[in-house]
């Protein structure tokens, strides 16, 4: 089985998030799957499988558990698959567990968010405990947004308070497995950028250098607050504390979000 290690939403060809890729020759069972995933230890690995005429099943494990969608593997699977030359064309459509979404292939790579759901708020006091921040520094009531995954969205003063947050693995883990949503993904303004980090003990990722689906959470949750105005596109930064930097754009197009970035090969290699 042959196996494509690439790094997803990276900036100036470094950085990125690690993903797992296999394109597939045969059919795996869910647990082959997860088998793999767990090997290979990525934070997600991506099962790719070709139906013809440009349409492509797509699946996504973390070490533990299956999800729904994953934005980084999600760019790194059509990034690798547009180099290896097996799409038709720039417009795509990948077969997820959130239905059928499309997927743009030319120098970014963007896909289709489904569609957004915002859920509950989680409050100030709770979210500073799991974040081992001060309560003051959240600036908005946190809230649970749902694109592609659910996350918890906040947004805190300053980038040093960005920086020192050392969250309580075991209570978060437990607090999102109770209230059914993946983690929280926290952001600041800095300088006229947005700087990011997501955070999901529950699903095995205790820090993840570069997320598509909790930006594109991030993105609306922004633009519900009023920091964004109209449709304006915005680039995230992420994974620079854990010296992967990383830059995941997003866009709002006829309402509905599209998450992009670019990708590069770091190796291939065969397992079993």
């Amino acid at each position: 089985m042959e196996v494509y290690e690439v790094n997803a939403f990276t900036r100036n060809n470094k950085g990125g998030n690690l993903a797992g890729v296999i394109i597939m020759d045969n059919d795996l069972s869910i647990y082959k799957k997860q088998e793999v995933a767990s090997i290979l230890n990525y934070s997600e690995t991506a099962f790719i499988e070709d139906l013809g005429d440009n349409h492509f099943n797509t699946s996504f494990f973390t070490p533990t558990q299956e999800v729904d969608l994953c934005g980084h593997a999600t760019i790194g699977s059509f990034w690798l698959l547009k180099k290896l030359n097996m799409l038709n064309g720039k417009e795509v459509f990948q077969h997820t567990k959130q239905g059928i979404l499309r997927v743009e292939c030319s120098d970014y790579i963007f896909m289709e968010m489904s569609s957004t759901k915002i859920l509950a708020s989680v409050s100030k006091e709770i979210t500073s405990k799991l974040l081992n921040i001060d309560e003051h520094a959240i600036l908005n009531t946190p809230r649970i947004i749902e694109v592609g995954l659910a996350d918890c969205m906040v947004i805190i003063k300053d980038l040093e308070t960005l920086q020192s947050i050392n969250i309580d693995k075991t209570a978060m883990a437990n607090y999102c497995l109770s209230n059914n949503f993946i983690g929280f993904h926290v952001a600041t303004l800095d300088n006229h950028q947005y700087y990011v980090r997501n955070f999901a003990p529950s699903c095995g990722i205790d820090e993840e250098s570069a997320t598509g689906t909790a930006n594109g959470g991030m993105y609306v949750y922004l633009q519900s607050k009023g920091y964004i105005k109209g449709d304006e596109t915005i680039t995230f930064y992420q994974g620079d504390n854990m010296n992967s930097p990383s830059e995941i754009v997003v866009k709002n197009i006829d309402n509905k979000i599209w998450v992009g970035g670019q990708a590069t090969l770091n190796k291939e290699f065969n397992i079993y």
